[in-house]
């Protein structure tokens, strides 16, 4: 066995390379928001509220994939800091909904120049490569529902139930 080929790592499995694509993004955000005081989950959470505005915990997490138990305790830090508040449900007495607090959209406003220069240099980058940034969103979502719909797939094997 050459030097080479012992330091060459396996390519081993599919989820395998999306674990090592989630190693390279965590640092990619670390790196591209050094200095800002925000992390990369939080900086995640807090452009999904600015993007798509007043959301309940429930719809969240459905939309982020997230267990409500993860995503409340993903939240806590930023409700206790006042980046996101949480106000009663006009229609659903039950329900709250979680929003940007000014406080909020003043701190993402000073982190977004940080990430947009960040991810202005990965897309020349992938465009230097050739790559098309359609298919890989196409793709991509593709791999997430197809992962999610196993996952509801193993869940009613493991619950003993028949496939819907």
């Amino acid at each position: 066995m050459t030097t080479e080929a012992a330091e060459t790592p396996k390519r081993l499995s599919l989820l395998y390379q999306v674990w090592l694509l989630e190693v390279s993004t965590t640092r990619f955000m670390r790196v591209a928001l050094s200095g800002t005081g925000v992390r990369g989950e939080e900086y995640g959470l807090l452009s999904y509220l600015y993007a798509n505005g007043p959301r309940t915990l429930t719809q969240a997490a459905k939309d982020l994939g997230q267990p409500l138990t993860t995503l409340s305790t993903l939240l806590a830090p930023l409700i206790a800091d006042g980046d996101v508040i949480r106000r009663p449900h006009p229609r659903d007495r039950r329900a709250r909904l979680l929003e940007l607090s000014p406080n909020g959209r003043a701190r993402l406003g000073r982190v977004i120049p940080h990430f947009s220069a960040a991810y202005t240099a990965l897309l020349h980058e992938l465009e230097a490569r050739g790559a098309d940034n359609e298919v890989i969103y196409t793709h991509l979502d593709e791999l997430r529902s197809s992962i999610e719909r196993t996952i509801e797939l193993m869940e009613l094997e493991q619950a003993g139930t028949d496939t819907p």
